[in-house]
Order: C-alpha cells, then structure tokens, then sequence
C-alpha cells in the first residue's frame, strides 16, 4: 500500500488496486445500523434501488465511495459474467495479475459455442483458476468481513517478513509473495476453525445464498442468483 496510513506495502499497483476493491467489498457486505441492519447491497436492492443514495449513507472517503457506487450499480443490474474480471477475487487473488475474458480459454469456448463448453449458468458456479479457484458467482458477490479481517491480520506480518529479505530482483519478492500466500492461505485460519480458504469460500458462499433468497423474494431473477 502507498498510502500513508497503511501498515503495510504490497508489491504491485494491481495488488494495492485489489485491496482497495476487496475492502469496499467487505463494507457492501457487512451489516450496519445506517441501512437498517442490513448489509448495503441487501439494503439498496430491498429499498429503493438506488446505489446513489445507499452509498450516501456510508459516510465513505471518495475513492470508496467511487468503488462502492460501481457495486452497487452492477448490483442492481443483474451483473454480467463478464464483470467479474479485473481487480476482483478478494485477497486470494491480490497478488494475481488482471484477468479478462480474452485469457478465459473457458469463457472463450463458452462464447465460441463449442462443444461442450459449459453453459453460462454453469460458468458461474464452477471453480476458475483465474479467480484462484473461485467461482465468478463467489467473485461477484464479494469479500466479507471474515476475509477482510484475515487478510489485515496477514497482509502486515507478510509485509513485515518480506521487507527484512533481500531479493536479487522485484521478481523474486513477487515470487516469495505468492509462495507464502498459497501457504497462508491453505493453513488453519487464526481465530476461527478451518483453513483460511475454506472460511473465505464458505463466507462468500452464505453471502451468495443470502443474496439469492433476497432476490428470490424480491422477484429478481439474474444468472449470479439463479440456484446452481
């Protein structure tokens, strides 16, 4: 992170890019008194519908607000397949590069039209190695406070480890990064029971189910809520 509050540094503009998108994520999915003890999007899609003055409500610096206001507005929408790429995917993806639909060899058979290529609804809810094996569905939904909490316990100590090596190249550090990421993130999670990817996935798989059963009752029908 470059910013002058952060504890920590990240090693590439991409990966500060997608902190940034993961924390607003959290936000947008957490409970709070000033949306009625709803989480914002649940908030903005049960009220009025309106991103605008949903995100008014949270008091957010700027650059959050910007942030929260593209979610939400994608929210409302029904969300594209094709809006999960970039800097999304919360902090098992932070240190990947951005993603597009052109380096989907899946989304590209899918768009094809070839043979047995997975249908769109299918697309959504299977794994995807260029979401760390997240799904686009569980991308689209967002991070939670759970991951958010994991990955400001983790992020500093990691920062705190890596500044105190030395590194023949920003390539090797980059290396080391991801390396202790995957270890990380495969290891029983601190606090809670489980490793840190099985609470992540589980996190945002009870937020995908919420989601569905809000928009369900609302009578919202988008391929990101459909039942897989």
């Amino acid at each position: 992170m470059s910013e002058n509050q952060a504890s920590f540094v990240l090693p590439t503009s991409i990966a500060v890019h997608r902190y940034r998108q993961m924390r607003v994520e959290s936000i947008v999915n957490t409970p709070y008194k000033v949306t009625d003890e709803k989480s914002p999007a649940e908030y903005c899609l049960s009220s009025d519908r309106d991103p605008e003055r949903t995100v008014g409500l949270l008091n957010l610096p700027e650059e959050q607000a910007e942030i929260a206001l593209d979610l939400l507005s994608d929210l409302v929408t029904g969300g594209s397949p094709d809006e999960v790429y970039g800097p999304r995917g919360g902090v098992l993806c932070i240190l990947m590069p951005t993603t597009s639909p052109a380096i989907d060899l899946i989304w590209q058979s899918m768009e094809a039209g070839v043979e047995g290529a997975p249908s769109v609804q299918a697309f959504v809810n299977q794994p995807n190695e260029l979401f760390a094996g997240l799904s686009p569905a569980q991308v689209w939904v967002g991070a939670g406070k759970h991951e958010m909490a994991l990955a400001e316990a983790w992020l500093p100590s990691q920062w705190k480890r890596i500044a105190a090596k030395e590194f023949p190249s920003p390539g090797a550090a980059n290396t080391e990064w991801l390396s202790q990421l995957r270890l990380w993130s495969y290891n029983p999670a601190q606090g809670y029971s489980g490793r840190v990817v099985d609470i992540i996935h589980q996190e945002r798989n009870e937020n995908l189910a919420r989601r569905r059963a809000l928009c369900a009752e609302l009578g919202i029908s988008t391929v990101f809520v459909a039942p897989d």
